[in-house]
């Protein structure tokens, strides 16, 4: 697929950002999802929480779903996942019982310092094709649409509704309809 360069008139999807994004990560996460799935026996988002995780022992479940962007069923489906593969324990909070705190077991950190070579290469590989002024430019970029997108998310959230699927369905009633 050629991918088109945007125009000032975004007239297609083809052409917007966040969809040519998104193509750009069905790729390169193609690569990470078949080396975690095919040789480690992880699957990407488990593997997104044991990543975090080498780098911040003792996360709260919640933490790391607000730290990873994904819904708290799915952080904790992939929790007990890899609680279950063993390679990584709940250890109880002890100013707060009612809360965990998220450890690797040697066995993940192992898995970690296995997998984290190859995903590093999938990405200096993906990232090779750029120079040095190339790589400080959009890394600048990236941050600068970042702060963009916080602010926007500020600006329009509480104009949308939040979805929720029930029965396959989703609740996509204009707000000004309810009001």
């Amino acid at each position: 697929m050629s991918v088109s360069t945007p125009t000032p008139a975004l007239d297609s999807i083809d052409e917007l950002l966040l969809f040519r994004l998104t193509l750009l990560s069905a790729q390169a996460s193609a690569l990470v999802v078949r080396l975690c799935e095919g040789q480690f026996g992880i699957t990407r988002r488990e593997w997104r929480v044991l990543g975090l995780l080498h780098g911040n022992d003792g996360m709260t479940p919640s933490a790391l779903a607000d730290h990873v962007q994904l819904d708290r069923a799915r952080t904790s489906r992939a929790i007990g996942s890899l609680v279950k593969k063993r390679l990584i324990v709940r250890e109880i909070n002890q100013s707060d019982r009612r809360g965990a705190n998220l450890l690797l077991t040697p066995s993940g950190r192992q898995l970690y310092q296995d997998l984290m070579p190859h995903v590093k290469d999938i990405n200096r590989r993906i990232l090779s094709v750029l120079n040095q002024d190339e790589m400080q430019q959009l890394e600048a970029w990236i941050q600068k649409l970042y702060e963009s997108t916080q602010e926007l998310n500020i600006e329009l959230s509480p104009n949308f509704l939040k979805t929720y699927q029930m029965h396959g369905g989703r609740d996509v009633t204009p707000r000004s309809v309810l009001d």
